[in-house]
């Protein structure tokens, strides 16, 4: 492989992908790259004389009718074997197209071919590391090659070899430093994909002249950064006092020409600007604004909130997923700095381990792993900080769950940072964190803000808050307090630090410390306060179980025992173990401040740890942030104060033999309102609401009640969707014949919604999402498919059955057409645009399990206060959720599409009429028999197309 190798780019389209089953090549195609441009192509069908799928017609476009006037493999291996032999064989999975090509070459007689063979798609994770998808169709999206006709081989190939050409580029673009470590870790990379760097690597070796890195890139500590822009010391003013544009003429003057100006829009952009910019005549109120998908709601917010705030006073904006905040920051700001007369500074804050760690990163870069996905990682990661200004592992789309190397370099927070490390000045966290001080637009997430909000309590003066997708807002406040250890958990997370601070242990820190009194003396004393801080949990463990479990009257729930525990007893509970709680909290502090020391002390002595040490280390650090964050969930669990007494929950569980090794401590957060008021809202402005769904009904006062906020003291607005619900969806509510009592979750049920799914894509086979209301129905659904023989003819793809929530949305997307079975985040939290969702099926209404214990104590409050918690709670939190699960549907004014609800408590309930009528849904509805409805279906589509 030199400068002067013929590269011939391959792609076969094929009956099936498993070589086991007699498939074969139904079309080939070669183009032919030398010099660094194409020089030649050859595309050929062939006859595989056996069936083609259905899927396989559908997919490629190539027809039976047109196979058979093609050649078969055999008339056709000669010339494909003299094509192919004395080049570099190329393919967008070469692990594929290779084999296969070999094992047809074999089949009619002729040997493998030996010749080297590389693949894109390898090499375009390693120099492209932050793109989310490797599909050769959205990487020809990406650098604009045209690619009409994707899963054709010719197209294939040709799109395959001018990716090709763009990546051998970039390998030469690569920093020599770079591109040296990428060869010294050696990534297992397919066949001879390995070759393309080392060979660049050689002929630079063959330069004389020593490498001059481009002005935006500089050589740190041994990596090769991107530099990053200063951040001033002192808070800027806006250039120019500029004057809000009121109108709609006023901004569409000011707004990109592409961007169509809406009345509703407007309006919001005007609510939130009169809010806060009229101060002087009326106090800011609390904003509410449910904002329909399709108005534009980021910019709606965007734009005044760009006028209202300034470094002095920065808006905080906060969203539900990361995903929401690189939106943000990315297409939506930068649409306001193209047109507005002053620019907008902002940044993204995250949690510390979503920053990496550039010391762990350096010392570990050339430590083996067992893992052969780590070497991969690494290299990966040494183009990305080439690349990157935030450190944002989030950046990188990788699986943390599988990858357990990213662990071991997250961030563990700015106070473990030491002003000696090489890396201090190049610190990600810190250098975010800092620029959040001088920022007009600082983008959070919902979890960071509950987390976090003393950091903005110390602002100078208090900033402006915007909380966006509303819904998920209260939802996660619930769910950041929501609590559960085990407390010997505790007590195992303090032997695995102990261990690795202990001499004779396989790897142990210890080793390392050899030779260093400093350090060794460190760790003896922390050993020390380890051991002190494990009798004092195993004497709190068996006086907690005592004191909650043993003798005590348990309910029984499913396979393990559950208890309530009484206010009273709570108060108690904790003034009877006040001593032992305190002396455990003060001997945290005492092994945090030594941990600190001891880091210091590493620090210091860099130049005395090889790579291998410091692997033992950060396995050390790593155990014991393990072990701090135990006992801190443990103390904040147990050490609650009389206000907080007062708005949590606390339940206790334990399995059936009551054995105190499964003892559990759960709590949740009660009262929300107390809990926002007090630690978030107190830090800001009267905040701003948004959201497409927000409310459960017009006069509800759940969503309040939810947020903490007095309705009369806020300012509320319902914004119209500009959407054309009436031609752009049908709802049908299938109604069952027999009407007795039935139960959501039995087998009868759902093998009838089983059969219901399969009648319903059989008659349009469209990308389908069913919504479930637990991982267990459709486990048990999806049994049902596989027994009917669905399964093994269509693509079904079953939260908890096939992957999490995030790898089956990819699958998803990448198959059409498919049917996905989900529950949890598939409610709200996915965007399936256009044709990757036309048809929406509500297999379960989302009501909450009223046996969950957390839900059983806000039930008896709400008794407690004379109220039915069905209608107080559980019915307007599922009516919410069942108008998000809708509004998975329309995204965009051209979508369209079928929604079929299943469950037929919506026309059988009373309540159901309840919940249809605040649903403030325009589709038409229409209710009967699944046959009626799917007739219906199939005319609405068939008049789409």
């Amino acid at each position: 492989m030199n400068s002067k190798t013929t590269y011939a780019v391959v792609d076969i389209e094929t009956t099936g992908t498993d070589m086991s089953v007699d498939n074969r090549i139904i079309q080939f195609s070669c183009t032919l790259v030398a010099h660094g441009k194409i020089v030649e192509t050859y595309v050929s069908d062939i006859n595989p004389q056996r069936e083609v799928p259905e899927r396989i017609i559908q997919l490629t476009g190539i027809t039976p009718e047109r196979l058979k006037k093609a050649p078969t493999f055999d008339q056709v291996s000669s010339k494909l074997y003299k094509l192919l032999s004395g080049t570099v064989f190329v393919a967008h999975n070469v692990n594929f197209d290779f084999p296969f090509l070999n094992g047809e070459f074999q089949r009619v007689g002729y040997p493998e071919l030996d010749i080297e063979a590389i693949d894109t798609v390898t090499l375009s994770q390693i120099l492209l590391p932050t793109l989310s998808s490797y599909r050769l169709q959205d990487l020809s999206t990406y650098f604009n090659i045209i690619h009409n006709h994707p899963h054709t081989a010719d197209s294939d190939a040709l799109a395959t070899a001018k990716l090709l050409l763009i990546l051998l580029r970039q390998v030469k673009m690569l920093p020599r430093r770079t591109l040296e470590q990428i060869i010294q870790i050696n990534p297992s990379l397919p066949l001879d994909t390995m070759k393309v760097f080392i060979q660049v690597n050689d002929e630079n070796r063959s330069e004389s002249l020593a490498e001059k890195l481009p002005d935006q890139l500089k050589l740190s500590a041994g990596l090769v950064l991107r530099k990053r822009e200063p951040v001033l010391n002192e808070r800027q003013n806006k250039t120019t006092e500029a004057k809000f544009p009121k109108t709609r003429t006023a901004k569409s003057k000011i707004l990109p020409p592409h961007l169509e100006s809406r009345i509703e829009q407007n309006k919001m952009m005007n609510m939130i600007y009169n809010n806060y910019a009229s101060d002087g005549h009326h106090p800011a109120k609390p904003l509410v604004i449910e904002a329909p998908t399709g108005i534009g709601k980021s910019l709606g917010y965007s734009l005044p909130f760009s006028y209202l705030a300034s470094a002095q006073k920065p808006v905080v904006i906060s969203t539900a997923t990361t995903y929401l905040q690189f939106q943000l920051q990315n297409q939506t700001l930068p649409l306001l700095n193209q047109s507005l007369p002053f620019k907008i500074n902002s940044v993204i804050l995250k949690g510390a381990s979503h920053y990496i760690d550039l010391n762990k990163f350096r010392h570990l870069l050339f430590v083996a792993d067992s893992s052969v996905q780590t070497a991969f990682i690494k290299a990966q990661i040494l183009v990305w900080l080439t690349m990157t200004t935030t450190g944002d592992l989030d950046e990188l789309h990788l699986n943390v769950e599988q990858t357990p190397f990213v662990w071991t370099i997250q961030h563990s927070g700015v106070k473990w940072l030491d002003a000696n490390s090489p890396f201090y000045d190049e610190d990600f966290l810190r250098y975010n964190l800092k620029k959040a001080q001088n920022a007009d637009f600082i983008i959070v997430n919902h979890s960071y803000l509950l987390k976090n909000w003393q950091f903005f309590s110390g602002f100078p003066v208090k900033p402006y808050l915007l909380i966006d997708e509303t819904q998920q807002f209260a939802e996660t406040a619930i769910r950041n307090n929501q609590k559960q250890i085990n407390p010997l958990t505790v007590m195992s997370a303090v032997n695995r630090v102990r261990g690795d601070i202990q001499e004779g242990h396989y790897k142990s820190a210890r080793d390392a410390f050899s030779g260093n009194s400093v350090l060794n003396n460190s760790a003896d004393d922390l050993d020390e306060s380890l051991n002190q801080i494990k009798s004092l949990l195993k004497q709190l463990t068996h006086r907690l179980y005592s004191q909650m479990i043993a003798n005590q009257q348990l309910h029984k729930n499913a396979s393990f025992f559950v208890r309530l525990i009484p206010i009273s007893d709570l108060k108690a509970i904790i003034n009877e173990n006040r001593e032992t709680i305190t002396r455990l909290q003060d001997k945290q502090s005492e092994v945090e401040d030594l941990l600190i020391r001891l880091n210091s002390e590493i620090d210091h002595s860099t130049d005395a740890f090889t790579n291998r040490d410091y692997s033992s280390i950060y396995d050390f650090y790593e155990d014991f942030n393990e072990f701090a964050e135990k006992l801190t969930f443990l103390l904040s669990t147990i050490d609650m104060d009389e206000s907080a007494i007062n708005q949590n929950v606390v339940w206790v569980t334990v399995n059936h033999v009551k054995d105190i090794n499964s003892f559990t401590i759960n709590q949740g957060i009660l009262k929300t309102e107390d809990y926002l008021n007090h630690r978030i809202y107190a830090s800001f402005e009267p905040p701003t609401f948004t959201g497409a769904t927000i409310f459960s009904s017009r006069r509800s006062q759940f969503i309040f009640n939810l947020l903490g906020i007095d309705r009369k003291a806020a300012s509320v607005r319902r914004l119209q969707s500009d959407f054309d619900p009436k031609n752009q969806a049908r709802i049908y509510l299938i109604d069952k014949q027999s009407r007795e009592h039935f139960i959501t979750n039995s087998d009868d049920y759902l093998q009838q919604v089983a059969q219901s799914i399969e009648k319903i894509y059989q008659a349009s086979p469209r990308q389908t999402l069913v919504l479930f209301n637990s991982l267990k129905a459709i486990e048990k659904t999806h049994q049902f498919l596989s027994k009917d023989g669905f399964t093994a003819t269509h693509l079904v793809l079953a939260q908890g059955v096939n992957g999490t929530a995030a790898r089956l949305s990819k699958q998803f997307i990448h198959n059409e057409p498919a049917i996905l079975l989900g529950a949890n985040t598939f409610w709200e939290g996915v965007d399936f645009p256009a044709h990757l969702l036309e048809n929406l099926i509500i297999a379960q209404l989302p009501f909450n399990t009223p046996e969950d214990p957390y839900n059983h104590a806000l039930y008896s409050v709400e008794r407690s206060k004379g109220k039915n918690p069905f209608y107080s709670l559980a019915l307007p939190k599922a009516t919410l959720r069942l108008r998000q699960g809708m509004g998975r549907l329309l995204r965009t004014k051209a979508d369209y599409g079928t929604i079929f609800v299943l469950d037929p408590r919506l026309t059988t309930k009373r309540y159901g009429q309840t919940i249809l009528t605040n649903l403030k849904n325009e589709i038409p509805v229409m209710t009967g028999q699944l046959d009626d409805c799917i007739n219906d279906m199939v005319k609405f589509f068939e008049s789409r197309n």
